[in-house]
């Protein structure tokens, strides 16, 4: 039977049970998106507007895992030794953070399985096996698109004497 491991850095469980939940739901997501989430799209008529809409706006065609194609999960708890002082009771998230790594955690698990890198999710059957038959055994986008991002800008938090108006310190000197 499949498995699956994961560790969240939680600070402070303040409620155990609920956190492993939380968990366990953010690797359900992550699975679903990773293996059948797909969405595609269609343009409507330019007299319409133009616009891009689902191909097929229908939660009947948007698959997700069922229960009975989701793995056992082993949650592990990571608890801080000492409260974090910029958390409520040392607590830290259990939200969306944990899905965050099963995608590439998948990806790398089917190269170490056959040795392909499949680069864009959902990852199906029928990637695998083009991957498989290309020169590069790789299947995914050929580039990053240039996406013209804005400066980033800083706001120092309260404990840091911030008020929430935007500092001029350097993009140099920030921890991002």
């Amino acid at each position: 039977m499949p498995k699956i491991w994961i560790a969240h850095d939680i600070g402070r469980a303040l409620n155990p049970t609920l956190a492993r939940g939380q968990v366990i739901g953010g690797v359900y997501m992550g699975l679903s998106e990773a293996l059948m989430e797909e969405q595609s799209f269609r343009r409507l008529p330019e007299k319409l507007s133009g616009a891009l809409v689902h191909r097929a706006p229908s939660m009947l065609d948007y698959k997700s895992l069922t229960a009975l194609d989701m793995p056992e999960v082993e949650v592990a708890l990571i608890e801080s030794e000492a409260d974090d002082p910029n958390c409520p009771y040392g607590a830290k998230e259990v939200g969306q953070g944990p899905l965050l790594p099963v995608m590439p955690a998948l990806a790398n698990a089917i190269y170490d399985a056959v040795g392909v890198r499949i680069d864009e999710i959902p990852i199906t059957p029928d990637k695998v096996l083009r991957a498989l038959q290309q020169k590069d055994k790789r299947v995914g986008p050929e580039s990053f698109p240039a996406v013209p991002y804005p400066a980033p800008t800083f706001v120092l938090p309260p404990w840091e004497d911030g008020d929430g108006n935007e500092t001029k310190r350097h993009a140099a000197s920030a921890v991002v």
